[in-house]
This record gives structure tokens, C-alpha cells and sequence, in this order.
């Protein structure tokens, strides 16, 4: 797994890391059948899961995907090389957790990246 940063920290390297490309604009087809595209940009999208944090590394994500928009550096597939781009930050919920001996833990945590 590549080291993923949010706002220049670097984050637990989550258990699913699932990155796509995401086109945005209109599409309609003409009376001949054939697609139409007004392509406005292709937008990179990044999700990722944890089965298991910490309490500390979960208030690490969550502080760091505040506000809205960060800086993320993680590695792009498409351009072979570690980028930084401005992404729309979306923490998912988690679901409290506690061990023998009453330490909290977060499990099923996920997060999604949206470049800006």
C-alpha cells in the first residue's frame, strides 16, 4: 500500500483503497443513436476502509479531513507518480468498538476522496 497524506499528515494505510475516475458533464444521444458528450472534467474519486482503528488514528482522519477540501498527496496509477491534488473530504461513520479492557477501537471506518 502507498502512503496516503491528508493536509500533509500521513494517515494509518487503510485495508480497502479503491481509486476511479469519475467524468463529469452531460451525455444524451442524438436521433441516430449515437452517444452526445459535453465533458466538462474527469474527476479522480478515492475510497477507502479500515476494518480497525484506534482511537487516536480515527480523530487523526477525522481532524484532518476538516474543512471540506484538503490537501491530498497518494499515488496516481494513471500519472505513475505521487500527486497532490485539492479533494472534497467526506469522513464515513465507523462503528464504536471496545476491547477486555475498555480501550476504544472504530471498525468498518470509511472515507471518501473527491478531487476538487
Amino acid at each position: 500500500m502507498t502512503a496516503l497524506k491528508i493536509s500533509g499528515h500521513l494517515i494509518p494505510a487503510p485495508d480497502a483503497y479503491n481509486i476511479g475516475y469519475e467524468t463529469i458533464g452531460s451525455f444524451e444521444r442524438n436521433a441516430n443513436g449515437n452517444m452526445i458528450a459535453d465533458i466538462v472534467a474527469v474527476k479522480t474519486a478515492i475510497s477507502l476502509g479500515w476494518q480497525m482503528l484506534n482511537d487516536t488514528d480515527f480523530k487523526l482522519i477525522l481532524q484532518h479531513s476538516k474543512p471540506f477540501f484538503a490537501d491530498i498527496e497518494y499515488y496516481d496509477p494513471q500519472d505513475g507518480k505521487r500527486v497532490h491534488k485539492q479533494m472534497y473530504t467526506q469522513p464515513g461513520g465507523a462503528k464504536v468498538a471496545l476491547d477486555a479492557s475498555g480501550r476504544l477501537w472504530w471498525r468498518d471506518v470509511r472515507c471518501v476522496l473527491i478531487e476538487r
